[in-house]
């Protein structure tokens, strides 16, 4: 166990800290987010107050947001111009999140309210993107038997998409990378919403950002990985500027962390380049759900204002073994992914979620 002199009374295992690294890497690799709507809860659940979560959560999120970023420029995810443009809003969101979750922290509030809007997020966005997930995935296990050498890498433009790109608010521009044209004022205000949410609640944007540029924005899902990873180093890194600031910052929990996530990043990152847009968004839904779910039951032990065993041990349990699940979920979709390049069969309700080339 370690000890933190700024935060008396905390201790932790180093190996808990690593194994968060190494399970929200993988996540964040895969489904392109920093991975904070986990670790901050998470982080909490272990016992460090929620602005310290939020603070040492982002600062983890920064240095392993990079390790993705770069694999994935690699791989051709990145939309460069898109990540710019959207970081017009998302810095100035991070100083208005902040200067939030200080005055709360002030007054004595910042835990019920960082899990409060943190549960209220996931719980929207883990059911709309699992709804949408079960459709899409029904749609194309019908096309795929009858198409084919039609690529399933992605194929979903929602309706609100297809609507916001006709907005033509000057000044409009063409992201050539994501085949999308849509007025810059709608991407700057999506950036600053996010960053709002990354000051706030300890996430670099991610699990926002994602599903705006898939069904907001109309992004296909492998380049959205991608490029929310590059948002989010800035979003993140400025985050972590501003709480270490305020004294939010354990710098060697967060190194922990972060050597697990260069680890993990890897063979999240990898495992993009095997599997179809909906296999991101569905692991997308099932992450946020954990964590939707871990945290309503922290929200509940810190509403009753006194620590109940059963409670804690059942958002413990939620939560890390959610990490667990969804590390299993990837690597193995990893393994058919190879199992289908190499002409091996794999199962018919994997069909749709792997691609072939």
């Amino acid at each position: 166990m370690i000890s933190f002199s700024e935060v008396p009374g905390l201790e932790v295992s180093p190996f808990l800290l690593l194994f968060i690294g190494i399970a929200v890497g993988v996540v964040a690799g895969f489904i392109g987010v920093g991975g904070g709507f986990m670790i901050t809860p998470a982080l909490i659940v272990m016992g460090f107050p929620a602005s310290v979560a939020v603070g040492t959560g982002l600062a983890n999120i920064a240095g392993s947001s990079v390790i993705a970023t770069m694999r994935h420029r690699q791989m051709g995810n990145v939309d460069v111009k898109l990540g710019a443009t959207m970081a017009l809003g998302t810095l100035g969101g991070v100083e208005v999140g902040v200067r939030l979750v200080n005055w709360l922290k002030d007054q004595g509030l910042a835990d019920e309210s960082v899990l409060g809007v943190s549960l209220v997020l996931m719980a929207f966005i883990s059911g709309y993107t699992a709804w949408e997930t079960r459709q899409a995935k029904r749609h194309m296990d019908g096309l795929a038997p009858s198409k084919e050498g039609t690529s399933l890498r992605d194929m979903v433009t929602s309706g609100a998409a297809r609507k916001l790109q006709r907005l033509n608010v000057w000044p409009v521009i063409y992201l050539p990378r994501s085949r999308v044209r849509i007025s810059l004022w709608m991407l700057v205000l999506i950036g600053f919403v996010a960053g709002v949410l990354s000051g706030f609640i300890g996430v670099g944007g991610g699990f926002i950002m994602g599903p705006a540029l898939i069904y907001l924005v109309g992004v296909p899902s492998h380049i959205t990985v991608g490029t929310d990873l590059l948002q989010i180093v800035l979003t993140a890194s400025y985050g972590t500027v501003r709480h270490t600031m305020s004294g939010n910052v354990l710098i060697f929990a967060s190194f922990l962390m972060m050597l697990g996530a260069s680890v993990g990043t890897q063979i999240g990152t990898l495992a993009t380049s095997y599997v179809s847009g909906l296999a991101v968004r569905f692991v997308l839904a099932l992450a946020v759900g954990f964590a939707a779910l871990g945290t309503a039951f922290e929200l509940a032990n810190v509403l009753s204002g006194e620590t109940h065993s059963l409670l804690d041990a059942a958002a413990k349990a939620i939560l890390f073994g959610g990490m667990g699940t969804l590390m299993l979920a990837i690597v193995t979709l990893l393994i058919l992914g190879v199992m289908r390049r190499r002409g091996r069969p794999i199962p018919a309700w994997a069909q749709s979620l792997i691609v072939e080339r």
